[in-house]
Parts: structure tokens; sequence; C-alpha cells
């Protein structure tokens, strides 16, 4: 009881500095906007309005400062030409008294037009010739300040409306016990709660969509919805003020504020009403309709007064009464308050004309909800890039942009990722490796320059903690300690926390599904994700890495010779005693995926596929590889500059003649690849290895620009137009802004994306504590449900029109079954390999698969009895197909590639196919 007086007292004392964060929330963008031209200008701002441009039967949406535009307007040939000004309404309701500049776009001579109260100007310029008209180029600092003081009346007035109305409500509180009902009611906003804030702001953006068009909503506003549209026909210059207030951000959250502490501080008499409970959720509605309320009242005061009783009967007349005496007082105060809106109108209503309609330059705004809540919070970030063993630069390979089989264009070294195979589960883990040629030193079990999926490792200096990767990529961070639990490396896409464990430290790489990496004593022990589905690693008695195993009978087995990985099986767990009662290993091999052999230097020179398929490789003295064979017999080579790890390759070509590249580098991260067929590409990298520059052959540049953090905030395609990226202290991506369409805009709860917005359309989500989406609502207000089990596997989706799609899986993370909507259900079997070996349809109908050692689909046996056959080359391709009918097709490929060069068709016919392409 006492807590919720100290804790109104303080709401209190702290309004008066309502609109001070909100300004710092917003400050910076105002400096973009009195000294920027950039759509950024637009979001999030305060105060912007959406301008919708009118020409004839279209419309288009432009920025704030944007210099270029797609229309022009034109002067007619007779007469001047004339400007309007007006609100996006279904009525005409001007924005007056701002000031436009009309400039002619042949030589840019600028004239300055003021509109009057009904926002109409006129401007003779030459007939015939075209001119922009602009409202509010830039926007100052001063104009800035101005406005802003011109709430100091009232937030002073809000102020001491509400300790008048505490004066009369805390006695109460002292002298009454108060109900479960009274003690809910606005705990969730004194509490500061996100989702109570942000579903306030979320919800008031309905006022100006009342305004607009009022016969929308007949149902809520009864006969207001009449008074409101009579009060647009006929007093236009009245609704131009309510309209204005709707879409001020700085007057709502004020209001919000005020009404947020008022309800919070209703005496458990009036707070009681005829619920039985009042949630948060009603705690906000109440406080969406009071905001909404005011503004309308503010139009008509049998509006809001109409909207509230509709809203509110539920909650009982106590506080229906008490709510209704709250907006009448707030009104009195928001009415005295309308004064400012010349100096609202000279920083908000910012805009450009487009083209004429009818003779007549139409300007028509739109409010737009700019300013967002954010939760967002400063990271501990120590940006450095990960660095090859050559003490270079150098991104995720994924990430890096390469040539070829394939060289990266930022070190000119070979990147070559292969994948050997897979082992399923809850946690799906593939068996990677990597050849890096700056890694040529270095031997991870797999020969020299080549690493594996396993082969992670720390180093503790004094300088903190040094990650070499997978990929051979070495990642500084500083130690974390209790004090610094979590450090970011920005640049590096990564980050390290303290563990739960003595001595336990956690890494993990950017990505759309990450991983979590667990060490202890600098080795690999454990790999998790959100959900804490796990991998456990173990090793044999010389450090060795010996098994990972995804804790539900499946694991993959490391075998080796002396320091080397020869052979990687996929293994069954099954008892320890056969039904005679012998012991057994635990763990049966399923199917050996690959093996490797070396030759006396420790170079890694054949893998092999459990299909028998294998690859070769040669390498020079320093381990700088020279020819990769493919098993179906096509071969690339490499001719290098330099030596040893700082090897950079200058020559890359195959057996085939589409492939070969020669590469020029300078000193400067520009490198110019020159193609058989004579074209030129050119790429240039930063010192940090981010792309900022790339030439395609016919001369196309795409640019791009970073911030200090490697982040990207700038693209440029070939044709000149620029998008733009804006993102959060903490590095989080808040706005897009693409060079014509509307921006979008992303907003974050708990590090995930919980809103999408662009224009006026929303995509809200709501997520679980791992992220995954439990709520979805598009645009039009439709929800789809998704729940999960604690394992992170999806169980039911349920539909907006209330139908479910329910999942069932096993203990592998394999989908079993599934019941759709319409109340059919399919079943799903598998083999060990975790291969989907059966499916049975809703219908009732079975379809078996086959599937041969490299996990290709060898047979389909169809509900019918009939079967399909497909066999392959080593490169997956499928060189001949068996029908039901036994008939044959088969395909052939040129040079042993993958292009199929002829078909021929079980009735012996032939197509033959030819390519012009001289790059594959």
């Amino acid at each position: 009881m006492m807590d919720r007086v100290a804790d109104i007292e303080a709401q209190l004392d702290s309004f008066k500095d309502s609109l001070t964060l909100y300004r710092e929330q917003t400050k910076t963008w105002y400096a973009e906007l009195a000294d920027k031209g950039s759509r950024a200008t637009d979001m999030p701002s305060l105060l912007g309005m959406e301008r919708v441009i009118k020409a004839g039967g279209s419309s288009k949406a432009v920025s704030m400062n944007d210099d270029d535009f797609s229309y022009v307007a034109k002067c007619p040939l007779v007469g001047p030409l004339l400007i309007e000004s007006k609100f996006e309404s279904l009525y005409d309701i001007p924005v007056g008294d701002i000031q436009v500049d009309v400039i002619a776009v042949e030589g840019g001579a600028k004239t300055t037009v003021m509109l009057d109260k009904q926002g109409k100007g006129s401007f003779q310029g030459q007939p015939g010739k075209a001119y922009k008209i602009h409202v509010h180029d830039k926007v100052t600092p001063a104009q800035i300040d101005v406005l802003f003081k011109s709430y100091d009346g009232l937030s002073a007035d809000l102020e001491g409306f509400l300790r008048k109305e505490w004066a009369g409500f805390k006695p109460q509180w002292s002298n009454q016990s108060a109900s479960a009902t009274a003690m809910a009611i606005g705990a969730g906003i004194l509490e500061g709660g996100w989702e109570a804030i942000k579903g306030v702001w979320d919800g008031i953006t309905k006022a100006l969509d009342i305004l607009q068009n009022p016969k929308k909503f007949a149902e809520e506003l009864g006969a207001g919805a009449d008074e409101l549209v009579k009060l647009a026909k006929e007093a236009p210059d009245v609704m131009k003020k309510a309209m204005l207030l709707a879409s001020d951000e700085a007057a709502l959250f004020l209001m919000v504020r005020c009404a947020s502490i008022w309800v919070a501080g209703l005496p458990p008499t009036q707070a009681a009403g005829q619920t039985a409970k009042m949630t948060s959720a009603a705690t906000i509605g109440i406080l969406i309709d009071i905001v909404i309320s005011v503004v309308l009242t503010l139009a008509a005061e049998g509006a809001g007064l109409f909207y509230l009783a509709a809203r509110l009967a539920k909650y009982g007349k106590i506080i229906l009464n008490a709510v209704t005496g709250f907006v009448k007082a707030v009104f009195n105060i928001i009415k005295g308050f309308m004064g400012y809106v010349s100096k609202y109108v000279a920083v908000a209503a910012r805009g450009a004309v487009s083209a004429t309609k009818q003779g007549v330059a139409q300007l028509r705004f739109d409010g737009k909800r700019n300013t967002t809540v954010r939760s967002s919070k400063r990271l501990d970030d120590a940006a450095s890039q990960s660095r090859t063993h050559d003490g270079k630069s150098a991104a995720s390979a994924q990430d890096t942009c390469v040539n070829g089989c394939p060289v990266s264009m930022v070190t000119g070294e070979e990147l070559l990722t292969l994948t050997d195979g897979q082992l399923d589960g809850l946690l799906p883990f593939e068996w990677t490796r990597l050849y890096r040629t700056s890694a040529v030193e270095t031997d991870s079990r797999l020969g020299y320059g080549w690493s594996h999926a396993l082969s992670h490792r720390l180093q503790l200096d004094d300088e903190g903690v040094l990650w070499i990767d997978n990929e051979n990529r070495q990642t500084r961070f500083p130690m974390p300690t209790e004090h610094r639990p979590a450090i970011t490396n920005s640049l590096a896409k990564a980050a390290i926390y303290l563990g739960n464990a003595p001595g336990e430290l956690i890494l993990t790489q950017a990505g759309k599904q990450p991983r979590f990496y667990h060490f202890r004593a600098g080795r690999l022990i454990t790999i998790s994700d959100a959900y804490d589905n796990q991998l456990q690693i173990t090793y044999d008695l010389v450090d060795r890495v010996q098994r990972i195993d995804n804790n539900a009978g499946r694991s993959l087995l490391l075998r080796y010779e002396d320091r080397h990985i020869v052979a990687v099986d996929y293994q069954q767990q099954r008892p320890d005693y056969t039904d005679q009662g012998e012991r057994q290993d635990p763990w049966a091999t399923v199917q050996t995926l690959v093996t490797y052999q070396y030759n006396v230097k420790g170079q890694l020179v054949s893998a092999t596929t459990a299909a028998g398929e294998s690859e070769r490789y040669r390498y020079n003295e320093q381990n700088v590889i020279l020819e990769r064979q493919l098993a179906g017999g096509a071969s690339f080579f490499w001719e290098w500059e330099n030596e040893g790890k700082s090897s950079r390759s200058i020559h890359h070509w195959a057996n085939f003649s589409q492939m070969d590249s020669r590469y020029i580098w300078d000193d400067a991260g520009q490198v110019t690849v020159l193609n058989a067929d004579g074209s030129e590409q050119v790429y240039v990298h930063d010192e940090n290895a981010r792309l900022i520059s790339e030439t395609t052959p016919d001369g196309a540049e795409t640019q791009k620009a970073y911030d200090e953090k490697g982040r990207l905030i700038a693209k440029k395609d070939p044709l000149g137009a620029i998008t733009e990226y804006r993102y959060e202290e903490d590095g989080l991506l808040v706005a897009v802004i693409p060079p014509e369409d509307e921006p979008i805009a992303y907003e974050y709860h708990r590090g995930f994306v919980s809103d999408v917005r662009r224009g006026k359309a929303t995509w809200k989500y709501q997520r679980n504590e791992q992220g995954d989406i439990t709520l979805q609502t598009d645009p039009d207000g439709n929800e789809t449900h998704y729940s999960y089990d604690l394992r992170g596997c999806l169980l039911e989706i349920r539909h907006p029109d209330g139908s479910r799609h329910q999942l069932g899986w096993n203990g592998l993370g394999q989908l079993l079954e599934e019941r759709l909507p319409d109340g059919g259900q399919r079943k799903y079997r598998y083999d060990a390999l975790g291969r989907q070996i059966t499916r049975q349809e809703e219908t009732g109908a079975i379809t078996h698969y086959q599937w041969d050692a490299a996990n290709r689909l060898a047979q389909i046996t169809l509900p019918g009895g009939g079967t399909r056959a497909f066999t392959y080359n080593p490169y997956g391709r499928v060189t001949a197909e068996r029908d039901e009918l036994g008939r044959v097709t088969r395909y052939e490929y040129a040079n042993g590639l993958h292009l199929v060069s002829r078909r021929i068709s079980p009735d012996g016919s032939q197509l033959r196919y030819r390519y012009d392409n001289s790059r594959l």
C-alpha cells in the first residue's frame, strides 16, 4: 500500500522532466534534420508528418529534405501556379500559415511563398516551366527550442492538475485497504513495464485515424461520428487543431504520462468498478481511450464523450464517471494550450509537392508516428576485426567476397569450404572442413592449412582471450569478469560471456541460428543453442577430439592415425549388453561418412565419401594448394605470388575452358579480375575486409559505406540510388531507408524484432525468451499464434480464422506427424541416418523413399506400388531416371561438369544443349 503511494509521489516529482528524456531520444535526429538532406530525417524524428503528394489519380510519398523528387509541378500556360496544403483526410482540412519555397528546375532560382490560413498561395512563374515546391527545407535548432518551450505551460498545468487530484486521492489510499482490482490498475505503467508503455504508444495512433474518417468508427463513436463529419465540413479550422494534436507526439506523450499517473493514483473506492480483475492489458486500454477521448473532445465534445462511454462501459459506472471527469478537466487545459499551433506547424509541416491536380499544386499531410519506445541498452563492445594467421583482416568465409573455386577477393588466399557429413538431432551439426592459405603453417589434425568444425580453441594471455575458430581466424576479446560478464566484438560479429561453471567461457558468432561454444581450460567441451539443446564433445587420452554426442543416441566418432583424422563414423547408441548377456560397445557404426589420406609431409591428399567418390589435392613445399581434382574429373589449379602463409593467387584456372582468371592486386585493397572472355571485374575492400566497391564486367559499380563498428550504413547501386541503414547504440538495425519507397523501421524487445513499420502499416511480433515468434499480427490486425515445446520444436500454429496446425516430434527433432487445419493427418518415418523413408498423406496413401550412400534419393515407391529410380554422377546430377513404367531418361553433361549437354528420352529422341556463358 505505502509502496504504491511512494511510487506515485515519485512519478509526480519527476513529471516536470517528462519531455527531457523524450527530447534526448530525438536530439541526434534533429541535428541531422537541420544539417543534412536525407530521408533518414523522416524516422525516427519528433513531430514529423508524412507527406502524400497527389498527382492526378496517383500518389507518392516524399521525404522532408530530399533534393531530387521524381515529379515536378509545371506552371500553367495562363495564370499563376496555385498551391494548396492539406491534411490527408476524407475532408478538406487545410494546413495553413506555412512557408514554402518554389524552386526552378532549370537554374535553381528560389522564391518564398507564404500560404494563408486556408493553406493556399500562388506563384507566378514562367508558363510551362517546371518547379519543385519545398516546405521548410531545414528546421533550425532555434525553431526546435522555441517549440519545446511552448510545452512548458502545458506540462506545468498538467502537473498542477495531478497534484490537486492526488491531494484528494492520497487520504483514501492511506485510510482504506486496497482491493486486488485497485492495486492492479496502473501497476504495469508505474513499474515502467516496456510492454505496457509500448502498448499505449502504439494505440494512440487511432486518434488520427478516427479524425481522418469518422464514419469508419461509427460503432464506437455513435452520434459522435456525424458530429465530427459535420465539423470537418463546417469548421475545418477546429478540425485542423484536433488533427495537429493527434499527430503531436510531444503533447501526446505528456497526456499519456499524465493519464498513467492519474489512473495509477485512483483510490480503491473508485478503481473497484464491476470487474473482478483489472489486467495490465485493461490498464493499457483505458489509457489509450483516455488520450483518444481528449483529442476527440477538442474537435467535438460530444464525440469524445460518446467514444469514452462506449469504450469504458464494461468497467462500470464508477470508473467511467471518474475517467469522464479526468477527460473534461484535461480538455480545458489542452484547449488553452492550442495556441501553440503556429509554432508546431513551423516545425512539423515539412514536405514537397510533385505535381498539379486540376491546375493546383497540392501538398497533403498525413500524421505519422515517428518516435518509438525503445528498451535498448549500451553494450560493452571491444571492436577489432578477426585476422588470419598472416595478420590480415578477415570476415567469416560465408561473408567473404570470393571468385572461382573460391579465391578470397580480400586477401587473395584460397577459401575452400566442404561438408563431409552431418549429425542429425535437435541441434544439427555439419562436419565441415576449410582450407585457408594463410593457415599453411598450422595443422589442425586434417593436414596443413585445413581446419574442421570442431577445431576451436582459446588462448589466454595478458591481453585477454584469443579465439582461434573453426576457420583458422583469430578474434581478440578482453577477459570477461563478474563485473563485465558479457563483451561483444562488433567488427568480428562475435561475443564472449562468462559461463556459469567455474572457469567456463562461452563464445558465439552472429548468424541466423547462432551457436554457443562452451570452453573450459581453452578446450571446446559443449555446443548449445538458445533452448540449451547441447552437443557434448569428448577427448581421448592424448587430448584429441574423439566424439561429438547429441544426447539422443547419435554421435560422430573421429578415428585417427598418429595425429591426423583418417575417418568420421556416424554411430548409433545401443545397449551395453547383447540379448545373450555379452558386453558390447555401446556405440555401433551405421556408416563411415568420410575417410582421409595424407602424404609423408602431413598434407591432406584425398577425401573419400561413403559412396566411394574421392577428391584429391596437391600442394607445394610450403603447403600452399596447387591443384584440386574432383571425383567427376574436373581439376582446378592455382598460381601464386609471395610465399607460404602470405601467398596470394595471381592465376586460377581449370581443365575446362570456361574457367581461367588472373588477378591484379594493389596495396590499397583493390583487385582486378581478368576473365577468360576478356571482361574485367574490380573489387575494393577497406582495412576491415568490408567490400566498399564492386564493378561488374558490364561496368556497373555498387558502392558501400560502413561505420566504425563495421555496420553497413549506405549502399549506392549502379544507377546512383542510395539505400541508407540506421542503428541503435547497441547495434540493432532500426531503419532501412530506400531511395524511392517508404522507409522500413524496426523496433526491438530484448534484442529481438518486435515491430516492423512501413508507412502506416505495422507488423507486430511477440516472442519467447529464445526469440521465436509466439504471436504475429499483420497490418490488418490478423493474429497468428505459435507454441513450442521446451526443446524449441514448433507444436502448434493457430491461424487468424481459429484453425490449428499441430505437429509432433521425436527425441531427435524429427517430424513424426502433422494434424492439418482441415483435420487431416500426415505421418513420417526415418532411417538410422535421419533420412525420411516413409510419408503417409492425409488420404492414407503411403510413399516410400530409398537413399544411396551419398544421401541422394535413389528410389521412390508410389502409393500404387510403382517405382521411380535415379542414378547420379559425382556432382550429384541425375544421369538416369526410370519412371514407374520402366522407361529410362538419360542425361549427359559437358566435360563431365554440372551443365547438362544432352537429354536422351526413352524413345531414343535427343535434346542437346549449348551454353555461351564463359563463366560457370
